[in-house]
């Protein structure tokens, strides 16, 4: 390169680097003004407070709980309809759901996973409750360790809705007192048990009873339940005479039961209202024995009056006097349906269909007798 181009090169070079560092300042220009700017509305929006956290902890703790089923249904432990969920979302709600015993206060142990971890989480929900009444539901027995059980136990003063599914020899286990457990379902893997080591007077509370595969209730306080269910019981024939002592039962349901009604006098129970017997192996004549004047909801197998069921129902209203208001017959039906449905035109609901259990069978009289 000859001396005049390599002068022209560098003058070239010098007016490039200077048009640079002028588009550089004027970059830097725009970067400062885009801070000031950022800066602008990033203290905007620090100052700007979401409503949500605005609210005290006490409105914040009472949205929670309406995040769970209504008690006393219990969430799952784990999952999105968990409260562990809410501890999740911020420190703030964290702290607030720790600190808020009701979150915790209905426990239901059902899934299967490693014993330690199952026990572990049971103590902690324990723990957060605090002194909250609880709702409980533990079973079935091959899912749930023995020491989630004895933990859930060194609370049964604190127990208020309860659903047990155990081993026989650990239903021995169970004791009082425990004076705020309202209902009560007990299910055992095999019905020759022993029965828990309580008196009448460890539940002055207890309205609902469901006994499941354990038909022996001369433990409990008869006398004070509004609600009795036996469910797959075989030998239902001892615990009907224990009805003659429930005399303030309103609701009474048998479910998947071998009933064999006893030779003996008739039953009289003033205040049940609603009767059903699902998917039962009755004897002929089950309505013989009792006399239910209350009564407005009757469900049972057609098969449980009888081959006349016309005439086996029609005794039963006079002897009761009862004023139904709604029958359900599941078939098979020894008549034709019509003639059945025909013969009893004051009562105003009516029904025969299948038996069918799910698990609303067992509230479905009540539910429908309005």
């Amino acid at each position: 390169m000859s001396h005049p181009d390599a002068m022209a090169a560098r003058a070239a070079d010098r007016a490039r680097v200077v048009a640079i560092a002028a588009e550089i300042d004027q970059f830097e220009q725009r970067i400062r003004a885009l801070q000031v700017e950022q800066d602008f509305f990033q203290h905007r929006l620090d100052a700007y407070e979401y409503p949500v956290l605005t609210l005290p902890n006490e409105i914040v703790s009472e949205i929670f709980i309406h995040f769970l089923p209504t008690y006393p249904h219990c969430p799952p432990m784990k999952g999105r309809e968990s409260p562990t969920t809410l501890t999740h979302i911020c420190r703030r709600w964290h702290e607030i759901a720790l600190a808020t015993p009701k979150l915790w206060r209905a426990i239901a142990v059902f899934y299967t996973q490693k014993r330690t971890k199952q026990t572990r989480l049971v103590q902690t929900w324990l723990n957060r409750s605090g002194s909250c009444p609880l709702s409980i539901r533990l079973g079935p027995s091959d899912l749930v360790s023995k020491e989630a059980f004895l933990a859930i136990l060194l609370h049964s003063e604190r127990w208020h809705h309860v659903e047990l599914g155990m081993p026989a020899p650990e239903v021995a286990l169970i004791k009082g007192p425990m004076p705020l457990l309202e209902s009560f379902s007990l299910e055992v893997d095999r019905s020759d048990y022993t029965h828990p080591a309580t008196t009448f007077g460890d539940f002055p509370r207890l309205r609902s009873l469901t006994l499941d595969n354990a038909g022996d209730a001369r433990w409990l306080p008869i006398s004070q339940l509004t609600t009795l269910t036996f469910q797959d019981v075989h030998h239902l024939t001892n615990c009907l005479p224990l009805l003659r002592d429930a005399v303030n039962l309103v609701h009474l349901s048998l479910i998947d039961c071998t009933i064999v009604p006893p030779q003996s006098n008739n039953i009289t129970l003033t205040r049940v209202q609603t009767f059903a017997m699902i998917q039962c192996l009755a004897g002929p004549h089950m309505l013989d024995i009792l006399t239910l004047p209350a009564l407005c909801t009757l469900r049972m197998p057609a098969g449980g009056l009888g081959l006349d069921p016309i005439n086996s129902l029609t005794s039963f209203i006079s002897r009761s006097g009862c004023k139904l208001q709604k029958v359900v017959f599941t078939r098979p039906v020894h008549r034709s349906e019509k003639s059945l449905l025909a013969a009893f035109p004051t009562i105003p609901h009516f029904q025969i269909k299948d038996d069918v259990y799910s698990m609303h069978s067992q509230s479905e009289a009540e539910d429908d007798s309005d």
